[in-house]
């Protein structure tokens, strides 16, 4: 698979502080921004945190029939409640749209899956919306002014909490959106 690391996984201060910051973000439903230089670890923290070398290529390809795997990442997905995304390099915003909807669809289904996988038949229907509580966005200077104006929509619609992540100086840019 392309983009899996080989080797075990070593929870460093920093990524402690991180899963207590997308906690934070994910209870209280926060717009959350973490920014650092390359190669500190943001990005996989934020994968380990969302799970999503377990649950990304199911959630990307959405293929895979129901088996181990498929109950697997019902679980996790259960757990943390997350969807993640890097933005491509000049994507449109119809593109970010259409993504983040199906992933988002994708893992309320997977949760939901796991949580009434003892129901036979009918199915329960949450009186709450989304069962997604958080959406990470990595390599957020990527976005456009008009898409990072839609994931703001996108919080404001939903309640998701949302942790943009990116380089040094995103700050700058984000801090002359103040509804951001």
């Amino acid at each position: 698979m392309s983009g899996e690391r080989a080797g075990t996984f070593i929870a460093t201060k920093e990524h402690r502080r991180f899963t207590a910051f997308a906690e934070a973000v994910r209870q209280h439903r926060y717009v959350g921004l973490c920014y650092g230089a390359a190669g500190v670890g943001k990005t996989l923290s934020a994968r380990r945190y969302a799970h999503w070398d377990v649950a990304g290529p199911l959630i990307e390809t959405w293929n895979r029939p129901r088996d181990a795997t498929r109950k697997k990442v019902n679980e996790v997905l259960a757990r943390s409640r997350t969807v993640f995304h890097t933005p491509t390099v000049l994507g449109t915003l119809r593109d970010l749209r259409e993504t983040l909807s199906d992933h988002m669809g994708r893992v309320d289904s997977c949760i939901d899956d796991h949580l009434h996988r003892h129901v036979k038949g009918c199915r329960i229907v949450e009186p709450y919306g989304s069962l997604v509580a958080m959406l990470i966005v990595d390599e957020a200077e990527r976005l456009s002014v008009t898409a990072l104006e839609f994931i703001r929509d996108l919080f404001d619609r939903t309640g998701v909490g949302v942790i943009l992540i990116g380089m040094p100086g995103m700050e700058k840019r984000l801090s002359r959106y103040p509804q951001l």
